[in-house]
């Protein structure tokens, strides 16, 4: 158990379902401090000081770190503790549609829902339980793009992208996810571990450092080409060159969206005198291109809460997480860059 302990981390999206269930501010003490310690454990605080800081046994921390290896975020906050159910035993065909119809987002609200539903009065913990009990999990609300099309993005990733990844695996092919990032010298906040809050001194002037990324869709390896002024045309052009010089002898597919300056007939005839296929995204789908993973990992290790004195500490620190991309943060490169994609639901129940 020691042995996984001490490499435990946590993924994106259970960092992102930890935040959403933390906001809660009817959250149970019990199930906050196990979401602090798997928080804690996976920005490396030992074992002894996460048990110190929430005054519970280094025993405690362990087993919390264990339970969510074996059963996820839903079995940390089950609540086992028993609570009689009979009194809404017949209500909940009506509590479930009236659920789905309309998600609340507290356990307070749910309660309210149940007395208008039912007539009967739970408190918060019974309350859960019958969520739970439902099928219902604490789930952090998602952002789809109010044009996007899902069934045309799921027949793109069917008969366009998938084969091409499938060439890639076998070594046939390069696949590259190619998108831009315009990041802007200033203040971005986040949560710390501290003993109050702390505020960080925004920069003056809009100085924006501009990176076009490739990410290997195999390897995972990281290509930018990076300015101060703007991304343009010619600079696809100058990626697109860099790539090819990098693998000059096997066929290359370049997985983009639809900004101009990447559909232009300048990008078009380097593509094709390069002998390089661009597979244009569906409109609207971020969701289908893996690197836009890259850019938050890039915020989050590197621009968070910190004050850059100069543009030029900015642009290294940028440049600094990228490299380290490519080395330090390999494994966790691989991990967040998984060829799993979310395409958007076509049942509109699921989109409010």
């Amino acid at each position: 158990m020691m042995q996984f302990i001490m490499s435990f981390e946590l993924e994106q999206q259970d960092i992102e379902d930890i935040d959403a269930a933390l906001s809660d501010q009817e959250l149970p003490n019990k199930f906050r401090r196990k979401l602090l310690v798997l928080k804690m454990r996976h920005t490396g605080v030992p074992l002894e000081m996460i048990a110190n800081s929430l005054s519970i046994t280094v025993r405690s921390v362990s087993n919390y770190i264990a339970e969510f290896r074996e059963g996820g975020l839903e079995t940390t906050l089950e609540d086992r503790a028993y609570v009689p159910m009979s009194s809404v035993e017949g209500h909940l065909e009506n509590l479930e549609k009236s659920f789905r119809d309309s998600p609340v987002g507290s356990a307070r609200q749910a309660r309210r829902r149940v007395i208008e539903v039912t007539g009967v009065e739970l408190s918060l913990t019974q309350t859960r339980r019958v969520m739970k009990r439902l099928g219902m999990r604490y789930r952090k609300s998602g952002q789809v793009p109010g044009k996007a099309n899902g069934d045309e993005q799921l027949e793109f990733l069917n008969e366009k992208l998938q084969p091409r990844l499938n060439e890639a695996s076998e070594g046939k092919r390069k696949v590259f996810f190619v998108d831009a990032a315009h990041f802007v010298m200033g203040a971005v906040s986040g949560m710390l571990w501290c003993f109050e809050r702390i505020f960080v001194r925004g920069a003056s002037g809009r100085q924006r450092y501009n990176v076009l990324g490739a990410v290997d869709s195999e390897t995972k390896n990281i290509t930018t080409v990076t300015n101060d002024t703007y991304i343009t045309a010619p600079t696809v052009c100058e990626l697109l060159a860099k790539l090819r010089r990098s693998h000059p002898d096997i066929p290359i597919t370049i997985v983009l969206d639809n900004a101009r300056y990447q559909k232009c007939k300048l990008v078009t005839a380097k593509a094709a005198q390069l002998g390089i296929e661009l597979l244009y995204l569906p409109p609207y789908s971020p969701n289908l291109n893996i690197i836009e993973r890259l850019w938050k990992l890039v915020k989050q290790e590197c621009l968070k809460n910190t004050y850059f004195y100069s543009f030029s500490e900015f642009t290294k620190a940028i440049d600094g997480t990228l490299h380290q991309a490519n080395t330090n943060l390999k494994d966790r490169i691989k991990s967040l860059m998984s060829l799993k994609f979310q395409v958007l639901p076509s049942s509109p129940s699921r989109i409010l």
